[in-house]
């Protein structure tokens, strides 16, 4: 005999799922240890300043116009790429044409490629000599080394978080409302802007602040193209980093206290709008059907169109990519190969290069193994449990996401450096962190922290709980639950997690910068080396060695779009029950 579904019904504040305290005991220890402890350094480091010489140095004109740039060139970034990602999104819901999934791969690729082989690429090509700058500069349009650079390197490294942000909520959105403004005549202009825009806004501006905080914070692919130069493109990051390489250490804290705190605030607002989606959204998902973050496998409702609007927007949003993401990577392979294929060998079979490729799988594969056992134990700590401080919690998670890498780098010199409050101590007992392994690896980790929870905390948000609950009824204890009920719902988003923090793992590169002290064959990861050959004006080198790093992006971007094609499947089987 069939038994009947168990609806589980408790009381306000008992937990009837057991594993609370476990899943925010480990939750509250890691995240203390990775990310609170090391910016708490920060704040006790402005803190030594006094207020009249942290206000002379935040306030110093040439700081000042850094933050101007910064904000400026992010700002316009962050516009260009909500309305070219959602163009890309439109295009990759509601066309079907020739090439659809290699666009819709591509997009991801700003998350998979280092930052640091973006740098040099973008620059090569925008250069006065470069494929792109070259045919400006012959107009008198300087492009690299200007502000049009430094936008279009922030614009790079934002266009997923738009795509990826918009494109879930278009798949879902319920076709009738569009269908019945048709029925009643209005025209296709009428009908995206009064009902799909306004369904999509919330997404569309949740994608639009993550991209201006990762702008506002960029170092990697910023530091090449921008030159540093004085009152012209010396951007906030790049300040903290001059300011360390002077040893001026209190005002470094001073600019990157701000920067932290504009960070924090365009999270708490990121979050608000997700509070904003969750309880104004309507339909099966908004419910919690169980599977809202996997992809509803529906029979595709393609909006063909008119033809003429149809292939201008996919012309649009396939130039914009290969202009953005395409060339950068065939600068890359051309200049690797320039000078043969011996000299291609040489510079990737040479001792330092190999070195540099070991310890980056080395902080990859910590970073992963960390951040894997954080996110499951955080995600089931938020998405099972209901008690006060969880959107706090989430939001200092998130912090990572918007935190510039600089300043990643710079907490944990304040912390376990000969200035920090842990140096003494350290010193001591003869355990060296900043300037080895041990802060390369904390780095990495710091930077990918929320990765893993990121995919998995929506999977299990939508699930329920009411399966775990029936299961701690009958008396199943907690890592059973886990095991039986909870892990099969997410294993593939856990996997994608994983993928994406490897790739991020993979190509850090400002933390990292400023915590390796760049001891070549030693603390130098492969991000690190391709910018000692290419300011050493090895740039076939420099090339040859990026050209490792695109190798594995390409491979990162294969394993993810097979992970989303099992998610899809499984997504598919769990429907059909």
């Amino acid at each position: 005999m069939e038994q009947p579904i168990v609806k589980v019904k408790n009381k306000r504040g008992v937990r009837v799922i057991p594993g609370f305290g476990l899943s925010l005991g480990v939750t509250m220890a890691m995240l203390g240890c990775v990310v609170l402890i090391p910016l708490a350094s920060l704040f006790l480091s402005a803190g030594k300043l006094g207020l009249g010489e942290f206000w002379a140095v935040v306030t110093s004109p040439h700081v000042v116009f850094g933050y101007v740039v910064s904000l400026s060139c992010a700002l316009a970034a962050a516009l260009i790429n909500a309305v070219s990602g959602m163009i890309l999104a439109w295009v990759l819901v509601r066309y079907d044409f020739p090439g659809k999934r290699l666009m819709d791969g591509l997009v991801e690729l700003p998350f998979a490629l280092p930052t640091a082989v973006a740098g040099i690429s973008l620059t090569y090509l925008y250069s006065d000599q470069g494929w792109i700058g070259g045919l400006f500069a012959k107009m008198g349009i300087p492009i690299a080394y200007t502000r049009v650079g430094i936008t279009i390197a922030m614009t790079f490294v934002g266009i997923p978080f738009v795509v990826r942000a918009v494109q879930p909520v278009l798949e879902k959105l319920d076709r009738q409302y569009e269908e019945a403004a048709t029925m009643l005549g209005a025209g296709r202009t009428r009908i995206f802007f009064k009902v799909i825009l306004p369904e999509l806004f919330p997404a569309l501006l949740a994608g639009f602040g993550l991209a201006l905080a990762r702008g506002i914070g960029e170092y990697g692919s910023v530091v090449f193209i921008a030159g540093n130069i004085p009152y012209k493109t010396q951007i906030a990051p790049l300040l903290i980093m001059s300011k360390l390489e002077q040893y001026k250490y209190g005002d470094a804290t001073a600019i990157a206290l701000v920067l932290l705190l504009v960070s924090f605030l365009l999270m708490l607002s990121i979050n608000s709008v997700q509070i904003y989606m969750q309880r104004f959204s309507h339909g099966q998902d908004a419910a919690g059907d169980g599977l809202s973050s996997l992809r509803k496998v529906t029979e595709p409702h393609h909006d063909e169109g008119s033809p003429l609007v149809k292939y201008v927007l996919v012309g649009a949003g396939a130039l914009f990519l290969a202009v953005m993401l395409v060339l950068p990577l065939c600068v890359v392979v051309v200049n690797a190969l320039k000078d043969g294929i011996d000299a291609y060998m040489e510079a990737v079979l040479d001792e330092y290069t190999v070195r540099a490729f070991g310890l980056t799988a080395l902080s990859t594969l910590v970073a992963v193994l960390v951040n894997t056992v954080f996110g499951m134990f955080a995600a089931f700590l938020l998405s099972k449990f209901y008690f006060r401080g969880r959107q706090v919690i989430a939001t200092l998670i998130d912090l990572p996401f918007s935190i510039s890498p600089v300043i990643a780098g710079l907490v944990f010199i304040l912390t376990f450096g000969n200035i920090g409050w842990m140096g003494d101590f350290l010193k001591v007992h003869g355990i060296k962190i900043v300037f080895a392994v041990p802060g390369v690896i904390l780095a990495t980790v710091f930077v990918t922290f929320p990765f893993v929870f990121r995919e998995l905390f929506p999977v299990m948000n939508a699930q329920g709980k009411d399966e775990e609950e029936a299961a701690a009824l009958m008396g199943a204890g907690g890592f059973t639950i886990f095991r039986k009920i909870t892990f099969p719902h997410v294993k593939w988003a856990l996997l994608y997690g994983m993928v994406l923090c490897a790739a991020r793992a993979m190509g850090e590169f400002g933390a990292v910068s400023v915590i390796s002290g760049h001891l070549r064959g030693k603390t130098n990861t492969l991000p690190l080396h391709v910018e000692i050959l290419y300011n050493e004006f090895q740039t076939t080198a420099a090339f040859a060695v990026s050209s490792i790093l695109v190798i594995l992006a390409v491979v990162i971007l294969i394993v993810r779009n097979l992970v989303e094609w099992k998610k899809k499947g499984y997504g598919s089987v769990r429907a059909a029950r």
